[in-house]
């Protein structure tokens, strides 16, 4: 990885971010000398370090956008985009387009700046040790371990080959020190397991979370002391266990896979419980709550979540939106839409005459806002922990069951003991439905290498191979390789 001024320059930014409440700056050391050495004399100073990470998750070019509603869900050919501007390079895989590029680049470089944060933070609790009270060192370096796990693990799927054929091929870095230059490109294989240790190390040192015991707490306490509440804005015990599972799925190890979904799905319906389908479906209900936020195991507060809706998703909009055809948003829903909650509060047709399509309205703000949901923005939800165990368990009841639930949550008919039902073509209707918007769909097709998938224009089928599946790695990292 080249030594990038502007990373050091990006670390350096957070520093000051969550710094600012620091006045006294008169000292000849370096200014990240001096950040980072009155960041950590504290145990505030490592919340803060480690909430300034969270935050910069939100970025535009990470879980803000291009991770969440934008280019990945462009890759899964979610949108009808084919002539508008630069996303018709997106729509047809055109990696080496400058903007694309670009993108790319900038994706690249901000994951792994949060990375080398992350690693710095480790490496002054490591040493510092004695400023941290209770289970504030094992809690906050577990988090912190769980989001380098989790950096990597995204930085995997997009850079890295198709794992299912290809788990050998060269792939990313991973970086578990604080420096400015990389480590060796290694094989996806070598990936995961590193991923896999930093999230086994995580659920160890979060075995107290109170998460398991109080669930996620997720209203503000009050006496105004908000540590350790709020659990679904952090990579909390359950939410470490839930990313551990689809990475085992992602690698191709089932049984790992569906031993830790089962854990998930034995709490769900004391700590995550399902949103209320009523609720949800009432036509004068205010304040749904479209993320469903009941069932989300981990999320970033986002505080200008509305703005992804008015800046990509309204019908006021005269240009730029993002939004599937009316066909191919039918093909999804088939014929039980009319019932399916993720239908009916999510898509509307606007009245204002512009549009005949239907707008997303999942990220729009609610009118009456609640301070929890209106932020959030999902990560991992507990219903990809059903659709784990249905896709890996041997038993047909047990996978019949687990879509059931969900989907009777959802307003669908369940399915008959009866009735044959082709689990892995549900699954993936299941994926189209559930996570419009969050990121996932591209990844699904990516781990199973479909060989085609529709295309967002109604044009018919778009033909799949790794090239596609892959990005290239940026040019500042293979020149200064080369």
């Amino acid at each position: 990885m080249k030594v990038l001024k502007s990373i050091r320059t990006v670390c350096v930014a957070l520093l000051v971010v969550v710094m600012s409440s620091c006045d006294s700056w008169l000292d000849l050391k370096p200014i990240d000398k001096v950040l980072e050495d009155q960041l950590y004399e504290t145990e505030e100073g490592f919340k803060q370090a480690l909430t300034g990470v969270y935050v910069e998750l939100n970025q535009g070019t990470l879980y803000g956008g291009d991770l969440m509603f934008r280019m990945v869900e462009i890759l899964a050919q979610r949108y009808n985009l084919g002539s508008i501007g630069s996303y018709k390079e997106w729509v047809a895989y055109n990696y080496g387009d400058d903007d694309v590029k670009k993108s790319i680049d900038g994706l690249w470089q901000k994951m792994y700046s949060l990375i080398m944060n992350c690693n710095k933070l480790l490496e002054n609790a490591d040493l510092r040790k004695e400023v941290f009270t209770g289970d504030n060192y094992n809690i906050i370096y577990g988090e912190a371990l769980a989001l380098r796990a989790m950096l990597h693990f995204d930085l995997l799927r997009l850079f890295g080959p198709v794992y299912k054929t290809n788990p050998e091929g060269l792939s990313i870095c991973y970086n578990k020190k604080f420096a400015y230059q990389g480590s060796n490109i290694l094989p996806a294989s070598k990936v995961i397991d590193n991923v896999l240790e930093d999230l086994k190390q995580a659920e160890q040192l979060l075995v107290k979370d109170p998460v398991i015991t109080e669930g996620p707490r997720n209203s503000a306490a009050s006496d105004g002391v908000n540590d350790l509440r709020l659990r679904t804005y952090r990579l909390n015990y359950y939410a470490v266990q839930a990313l551990m599972a689809r990475v085992y799925l992602y690698a191709g190890r089932n049984e790992d896979a569906l031993s830790m979904a089962r854990k998930l799905v034995e709490i769900q319906s004391k700590w995550y419980p399902f949103a209320d389908y009523n609720s949800l479906m009432e036509s004068g209900n205010k304040s749904k709550d479209r993320v469903f936020s009941t069932e989300v195991l981990f999320g970033l507060e986002n505080k200008q979540r509305g703005e992804i809706f008015t800046n990509y998703f309204t019908p006021e909009l005269d240009n730029g939106i993002l939004a599937p055809t009316n066909t191919s948003l039918l093909n999804i829903f088939l014929t039980e839409s009319t019932s399916d909650c993720r239908f009916t509060p999510f898509w509307i047709k606007p009245d204002n005459g512009k549009y005949t399509f239907r707008c997303f309205h999942k990220y729009e703000a609610p009118e009456e806002s609640d301070p929890f949901f209106s932020y959030l923005v999902p990560m991992i939800r507990i219903s990809e922990m059903f659709y784990i165990v249905a896709e890996t368990t041997d038993d047909e009841t047990e996978a019949r069951a687990c879509l059931n639930l969900v989907r009777r949550n959802r307003g669908l008919v369940a399915f008959e003991d009866t009735e044959m039902v082709d689990i892995q073509q549900v699954l993936e209707e299941e994926y189209m439905k559930e996570f419009f918007g969050e990121g996932q769909l591209f990844f699904y097709y990516k781990r199973l290498n479909v060989s085609s998938i529709p295309a967002g224009d109604d044009s018919g089928m778009v033909t799949m191979d790794e090239v596609k599946y892959k990005f290239p790695l940026p040019d500042s990292e293979t020149d200064y390789r080369n």
